[in-house]
């Protein structure tokens, strides 16, 4: 049994969690897709479902390999997740005259468009905030899921070790 720990008990565990999580929202995602005819992302949760049997067969059979279609994609969520925040913290500290283009003047002149770039500059704010919120939601997870992969890496080590000792002694 492992002896690293995380907030679910033992590493195992969690990373078993994390699979489970991502088959189930993988699932429910193909299956709202289908419903509603949206077909253009349908491979995106065919892909949370295979990337979250890789968790599950790589902690049952203890293969370490299993877990990297997640740490792979995960990191490249992490990367995505961060450019986007800096992105949206950009946008909404210099709010570009575009976006106030889009927006209509009642004839308050001046007071209507500091209100506009206000609430502009509130809602990108916030959709960074929310993002910042996920991303840490998913760098927790990419570190459970690896250290969960370290120590697979090792159990898979000590039963080479095992295998060929006794191969050794017969």
């Amino acid at each position: 049994m492992s002896t690293e720990h995380c907030c679910c008990g033992y590493i195992h565990t969690g990373a078993l969690l994390i699979g489970y999580l991502v088959i189930i929202v993988g699932i429910s995602e193909l299956l709202e897709f289908v419903v509603t005819g949206n077909g253009e992302h349908v491979m995106g949760s065919v892909l949370d479902v295979i990337i979250g049997g890789c968790i599950l067969y790589a902690d049952k059979y203890h293969k370490p390999g299993g877990y990297l279609p997640y740490l792979i994609v995960g990191a490249i969520g992490i990367v995505v997740y961060t450019v986007l925040i800096i992105c949206f913290v950009t946008m909404a500290i210099a709010v570009p005259d575009t976006l106030l283009n889009y927006t209509q003047d009642y004839g308050y002149g001046t007071q209507l468009k500091d209100r506009e770039k206000t609430a502009i500059r509130v809602i990108f704010f916030f959709v960074a905030a929310v993002l910042a919120f996920l991303d840490c939601i998913a760098i927790w997870f990419w570190m459970v899921v690896y250290r969960a992969y370290q120590h697979m890496k090792g159990v898979e080590e000590y039963d080479r070790g095992q295998t060929y000792q006794v191969k050794l002694n017969v």
